[in-house]
């Protein structure tokens, strides 16, 4: 075979990413807000692989940026979205009162940030979930954990989501899709998108997004979080989660405290199978 067989074989190549081909992703699931739709490979969210959200602090419009996709896979697959060490307990009547199938959610409360990654890369690999949101030690993390949950996540078919700090905007990652957030004063946020699937970064986008789930004040539930609060009550569901896994919300909202235990750490053998 020549050489120019083989460079013209290896641009037909499926897995190489090209900057005039934005569109032609195989997988995605709109995000609900069609200005930044319009910036993604396939049109939204990838339906499977790494993304990470990049924020100054939690509560700047991330979840509510989310919102649209969590109440997408709630109800259109019967696969669980996985919570992995949140910094605060979601809210589930809010969560219940803008569409999202809080029965498919599933709180995962890891001992350490290596339980934590561990627990990462299982869910997003068991092809039990549909999403796995995770909020890792960003001075633990490292690149190469970062292409272990890619690999993951494209293996379980499953979007992984990173919460990281803005900082990590300039530190290298294997994610595939690398969003940074700022909030505005008229409860809309601005995105950055830093990295994407053939295509050149975009600043400066605009986004309106719900105000569903603003139910308290963050900073009040962040200050109460930090300081340890009442443990809550988890409702079971009717078919039971994996051990070492709890379901999703009583109707109040209670704080995991960080420094005391949520029980006994679950078997890693028994986490996701």
């Amino acid at each position: 075979m020549s050489r120019s067989e083989h460079l013209d074989g290896l641009l037909r190549h499926p897995g190489l990413w090209r900057a005039g081909q934005l569109g032609a992703a195989p997988d995605a699931v709109a995000t609900g807000h069609d200005g930044l739709d319009a910036h993604l490979p396939g049109g939204g969210w990838p339906a499977a692989g790494l993304t990470e959200l990049l924020l100054d602090t939690a509560g700047v419009g991330e979840l509510r940026l989310l919102l649209p996709l969590l109440r997408t896979l709630s109800r259109e697959q019967a696969r669980w979205i996985a919570w992995i060490d949140p910094p605060f307990v979601p809210y589930a009547p809010a969560l219940e009162a803008a569409g999202v199938d809080i029965s498919r959610i599933l709180l995962i409360h890891p001992k350490d940030h290596d339980e934590a990654l561990w627990a990462l890369e299982r869910a997003s690999r068991s092809g039990n979930c549909s999403l796995v949101l995770a909020w890792p030690d960003d001075r633990r993390l490292k690149v190469t954990d970062t292409r272990r949950v890619q690999l993951a996540a494209r293996q379980g078919r499953t979007l992984a989501c990173l919460f990281r700090p803005a900082a990590a905007a300039g530190v290298n990652s294997m994610a595939e899709l690398r969003l940074r957030l700022t909030p505005r004063p008229d409860r809309g946020v601005a995105v950055d998108i830093l990295k994407r699937r053939g295509g050149w970064p975009v600043t400066g986008l605009e986004l309106r997004i719900s105000d569903a789930l603003q139910p308290t004040d963050i900073r009040e539930q962040l200050s109460l979080w930090r300081h340890g609060g009442p443990t809550q009550t988890r409702r079971q569901r009717q078919d039971p989660a994996p051990d070492g896994v709890t379901p999703a919300l009583e109707p109040t909202l209670p704080y995991k405290s960080p420094h005391k235990s949520q029980g006994p750490a679950p078997e890693r053998s028994k986490v996701l199978h």
